[in-house]
């Protein structure tokens, strides 16, 4: 009868171990994961920027010393000109909020003024247009254009209104492009025209003839601040200057990520030593017939069966892994600090990323297949040996690397547990705690009257109270008002006066009648602004407990003393409840002005930094937000759009996010260590059982139980296990004194210890379950009749 071919015998073996091929591809896949995960972001931010000139771009003006990025003036920019080292330059403004209507699509977007060289200077070329972006009108990010394919399905040459203004769509940005900040469009911008509040706030860019010219331009930007600053050698001019824009792109993203790519390679090299063990276990499984194929003359046979298990497990851990890998990626992407991004094209990983975690898994299963044939080759000539002088085999195959290599597993595994218990405790204490505001039946819509169509504040004032006194007559409304802030905000900071006379930054916000009762902020006591608290009322504010104590006020009657020259002091009318606003639940001192009393310069600052609010509270409050409100707007003011609307509950869980972030990271982290370490200790454990064969069995004979058998193995993995958990829980304690990582909520020490030591502790019965069985049911006749 015809033998069928070694590999369908190959692969008819693997079919009758499926624990093994399931527990190796499982494992090396979850390195192979890791490793994609870890080294897909440090590959973005690796890449060149998507501008093609970036290389000779510069970015000049005024820096502070905490903030490389640079701003400039209109007037300092005009004083710069174009020095013969310069081929183009442009300028731009920084991002603003516009509402924008293009048929019945109506939305609020992030746009960005730019002159015409802007582009030019950076090489980014928009589609559908031949003047190279240097027209007037709009960009449309691809994005956009996607969202107005159903009304346009061309949108280039379509008119669209932007803040009231008709404005053609000329062209479309590029999919990667990103400028610092993601934003939809791009408006242009007169750079003579400084009349906003944030002019002196503007980005101008500058493409240099070599990039060797960047010291001597620099040199010219300092000189062109000395003739326009009142104080030659003050700091505004020592600060000024130019630097290349690669300097400035994902700044400070590069040393984390590399240590995230390192931990992900980390990750694969432990998954990788982890299946050379599987593969020694499998190989001693079967080292009977492959001592007969070798006295038949399969010399290389060893090789080839290792060889084959770790293709094979090499494929699936790379097809389970490579999906894996990607979702990973799209967990951490909503985490990675906007700052860090480089381009607007999908995070995910690139043809790079896979061949270079294609050649370290290839690495690390070439690494298992020697380390497990010489294992075992090893055995069946120490076998051998042992044959020819008569002496019996007691050896042990794994020694102190193995148990070391586990023991700083487990130590890993039980601090991430350790840092994941920690998440875990400080989210359920901090959903525990009351988030200070009442969030039922409330909900908030954002909206953005624009300068150009409310120039002034009182315009502002007219178009809230039109919409308040539409919203309040509906049934099922309790109660409407207008905020430049929600009560989880961390909002617009203004400098107010201490007792002592220092300064202190806190959140300001500007509310309208009935803004504090809508967002659900507790009185308790005085009074809320009202309709009497107009332009021509008395200047009154409302402040919170945290004001009260931080600023040493009187409460009721005392004033607010805003830092500043022309600031107006207001009298303390109301005093309500503190607000979570962080993580930590500390409360931040609030101050709230009517917002017909607002100052004009302070509130045309805010209008260009702030969204405003419209909170509605009440039984019907959702309904109205969603099917009155937008005609009510749209009878008041066609050109301004909507947010959708956002339930107050989901803001009193904004400060929560980041809890719930560092519980989905280290609940991922911690999952990958435990089962890499359950995966590790199973492996160990099974190769010291299939080598240490003949040692168990003589013990069995001589009278050794099977219970007997499985608690040697379990006491000798507790031995090490035990020990990394020490180790960890030790290594979570120094963190902790040095303050390194998540603080341990108080109260909670003892908890997080037992509850991570017992986590490990699971793992480890659960790991070595097997081993220790496999050594109860050993066969002494057997084993040491064929040994």
């Amino acid at each position: 009868m015809k033998r069928p071919p070694q590999p369908s015998r190959d692969a008819h073996a693997l079919a009758r171990w499926p624990a093994f091929m399931l527990l190796a591809a499982g494992t090396l896949s979850l390195g192979v994961a890791a490793a994609i995960g870890g080294v897909t972001p440090l590959d973005a931010v690796l890449q060149p920027p998507p501008w093609p000139n970036h290389e000779r771009v510069a970015i000049y003006g005024r820096r502070t010393p905490d903030d490389p990025m640079r701003a400039i003036s209109p007037q300092l920019y005009d004083a710069v000109g174009q020095p013969a080292m310069v081929l183009s330059r442009g300028i731009a403004s920084i991002p603003e909020t516009v509402n924008v209507v293009a048929g019945r699509h109506k939305e609020i977007l992030r746009a960005q003024r730019v002159d015409t060289g802007f582009l030019r200077t950076l090489g980014v070329v928009p589609s559908g247009i031949t003047d190279g972006g240097t027209g007037q009108g709009a960009l449309v990010s691809e994005s956009l254009r996607d969202r107005l394919a159903d009304i346009a399905p061309q949108v280039v040459g379509q008119t669209i209104v932007v803040d009231g203004s008709n404005v053609e769509v000329r062209g479309v940005l590029p999919a990667d492009y990103r400028f610092f900040s993601d934003v939809d469009l791009l408006l242009s911008l007169d750079p003579s025209n400084g009349s906003t509040a944030l002019a002196g706030n503007m980005t101008a860019v500058a493409l240099l003839s070599s990039a060797s010219d960047i010291g001597s331009f620099s040199a010219h930007v300092v000189r062109a601040a000395r003739t326009i600053s009142p104080d030659p050698h003050g700091e505004d001019v020592r600060w000024s200057g130019a630097t290349p824009i690669d300097d400035l792109v994902a700044d400070g993203a590069r040393v984390p990520l590399w240590g995230f790519a390192l931990s992900g390679v980390l990750v694969l090299t432990v998954a990788g030593m982890n299946v050379s063990q599987l593969i020694s276990t499998r190989m001693f499984g079967r080292i009977d017939g492959t001592a007969v194929k070798m006295v038949f003359g399969a010399r290389w046979e060893p090789w080839r069966s290792a060889g084959g298990d770790a293709l094979a497990v090499g494929v699936l851990a790379f097809a389970a892994g490579l999906p894996a890998g990607t979702a990973l990626v799209r967990l951490f992407k909503p985490h990675i600090p906007p700052a860090w991004l480089v381009s607007a094209a999908p995070l995910a990983p690139g043809w790079r990323v896979l061949l270079l975690v294609a050649a370290m898994t290839l690495v690390m299963l070439v690494l298992a297949t020697v380390v497990g044939t010489t294992r075992v080759m090893g055995r069946l000539r120490h076998r051998e040996r042992t044959m020819m002088s008569g002496a019996p085999a007691m050896r042990a195959a794994t020694g102190w690397t193995a148990s070391a290599l586990v023991l700083a597993q487990v130590a890993l595994a039980t601090l991430l547990v350790s840092y994941g218990m920690i998440a875990v405790s400080r989210a359920w204490l901090l959903a525990g705690t009351s988030p200070g505001f009442d969030s039922a039946d409330g909900v908030v819509v954002e909206l953005h009257p624009s300068m150009r169509a409310y120039p002034e504040s009182s315009g502002v004032v007219r178009l809230a109270d039109t919409i308040r006194s539409s919203v309040s007559a509906l049934p099922g409304v309790n109660a409407v008002g207008w905020s430049t802030d929600v009560p989880t905000g961390r909002g617009f900071r203004m400098p107010f006066l201490l007792s002592d006379g220092g300064i202190r930054f806190i959140p300001f916000a500007v509310v309208s009648p009935g803004g504090n009762e809508a967002m659900g902020l507790r009185l308790l006591a005085g009074r809320t602004i009202g309709d009497s608290d107009g332009s021509d009322a008395s200047r009154v504010a409302v402040v919170n407990e945290a004001y009260v104590r931080t600023f040493g006020s009187r409460g009721i009657g005392d004033v607010v003393r805003p830092a500043g020259r022309g600031a107006s002091d207001a009298r303390i009318v109301g005093i309500v409840g503190n607000t979570r606003r962080d993580a930590n639940d500390a409360a931040m001192p609030v101050v709230y002005v009517p917002l017909a009393q607002v100052d004009p310069h302070v509130f045309a600052l805010m209008r260009q930094l702030q969204p405003l609010f419209v909170a509605i509270r009440g039984p019907a409050a959702a309904v109205v937000a969603n099917d009155a409100l937008p005609s009510i707007v749209d009878g008041a003011a066609p050109s301004l759009a909507l947010s959708p609307p956002i339930p107050l509950e989901r803001i009193a869980d904004a400060p929560l996010a980041g809890a719930h972030r560092d519980v989905a990271l280290f609940a991922t982290l911690s999952g990958f260590a435990v089962s890499l370490t359950a995966a590790g200790q199973y492996a160990m454990h099974s190769v010291e059982v299939a080598a240490s064969r003949y040692a168990l069995s003589l013990r069995m004979a001589l009278g050794a139980t099977p219970g007997q058998l499985f608690a040697h193995v379990v006491r000798k993995a507790f031995r090490v296990a035990l020990g990394g958990i020490v180790l960890g829980l030790f290594g979570t304690c120094v963190m902790q004194h040095f303050s390194l990582g998540m603080a341990m909520p108080v109260g909670t020490a003892i908890g997080v210890s037992v509850a991570a030591a017992l986590v490990m502790v699971l793992g480890t019965l659960v790991a070595v379950a097997a081993p220790a069985s496999h050594a109860a049911a050993l066969e002494p006749w057997r084993v040491l009749r064929s040994d």
